[in-house]
């Protein structure tokens, strides 16, 4: 029932990436050669052990998939981990965040993010790396924090149905759910979900107490934070980045369980993700999900203990906390 409502609520909305595709176009000469080479970097499938493909499902046709093309192969050592990503702006276009996903997914990850794919023309200007504007609070949403839960119930059906090419390659037990900006509001909403082991914030945070969420958030709201059980890191820019000061804020606030909240100087709002590999962020993110889902404990090292290697690379800052 709910994708069908999905479906309806998506499909009422003009603005989004379900109507007629536009004509092709090309980049401006200036960004023509960065966008080739992102673009072939995440069409060779990433830097991870396991090349990855974007992917879309007739059976998910409100999400975009990015997973190992050999899912035999990246399996053999155990099931793999689920993402479900939102993403910036609360954007209904999978491909927003195509070259830092792909390589997550390389690393022997599904990934399931928040609409289908979008045209060209728009995955090329996204990747001008421009910072994000505020989202007006009155603005209608185009993509929603359900979506999420939807991707995790998908994933689970596929892992259960045989004839599936994710017919037992999938860990239930190893799910995670996170987003950049409106997206990692999405994120906070669907973390209370009792099927989601870890949560990343990024470039985002709750908004001051007695502020109604952001249309298309669900309840994301400082309140919600009490409701999340799982590890969780907020990753973040400098002052510079919009969403600093939520971000510091709500790790301040949470308690619930262990936290880490790691800010880079001289990175804004949305700087990395349109680098070539997803840029900066990309092995933080990756780490985090390998300590969390993986268990790999020389990853937890990233982020804490005395040879805490986040700590000591240039330009960033870490806080860290166990549940309190």
């Amino acid at each position: 029932m709910r994708k069908v409502l999905s479906l309806l609520a998506l499909a009422s909305l003009p603005s989004l990436a379900l109507a007629q595709p536009v004509a092709d176009e090309a980049p401006p000469a200036e960004m023509a050669a960065k966008v080739a080479e992102m673009t072939a970097l995440a069409e060779a499938g990433g830097a991870g052990p396991f090349k990855a493909e974007m992917v879309a499902d007739p059976s998910l046709p409100t999400h975009t998939i990015y997973r190992p093309r050999d899912l035999r192969a990246a399996t053999r050592a155990g099931p793999l981990p689920v993402l479900a990503w939102g993403n910036g702006a609360c954007t209904n276009m999978g491909n927003r965040f195509r070259y830092f996903l792909t390589e997550i997914a390389s690393q022997g990850y599904v990934v399931i993010a928040i609409g289908p794919v979008g045209p060209r023309v728009a995955e090329w200007k996204a990747s001008l790396a421009a910072p994000d504007a505020p989202v007006p609070a009155d603005r209608a949403p185009s993509s929603f924090a359900f979506q999420l839960t939807d991707a995790i119930d998908w994933a689970m059906a596929e892992n259960n149905r045989r004839g599936s090419p994710y017919y037992h390659r999938l860990d239930p037990g190893a799910i995670a759910v996170a987003g950049q900006s409106c997206g990692g509001l999405q994120a906070i909403s669907a973390a209370s979900d009792r099927r989601v082991r870890t949560l990343m914030v990024l470039n985002s945070g709750t908004f001051a107490e007695g502020t109604k969420p952001l249309a298309g958030t669900g309840d994301a709201i400082k309140a919600s934070l009490r409701r999340i059980h799982v590890p969780t890191l907020w990753l973040s820019g400098d002052e510079t980045d919009q969403a600093h000061k939520n971000a510091q804020a709500d790790y301040a606030a949470f308690t619930n369980a262990a936290a880490v909240w790691a800010w880079h100087k001289g990175t804004g709002h949305s700087t990395h993700y349109r680098e070539p590999r997803g840029g900066l962020f990309t092995p933080v993110a990756t780490a985090w999900l390998d300590w969390q889902l993986k268990h790999r404990r020389a990853a937890g090292g990233e982020f804490t203990g005395p040879d805490c290697r986040l700590c000591k690379a240039e330009g960033w800052t870490v806080s860290s906390k166990p549940a309190q």
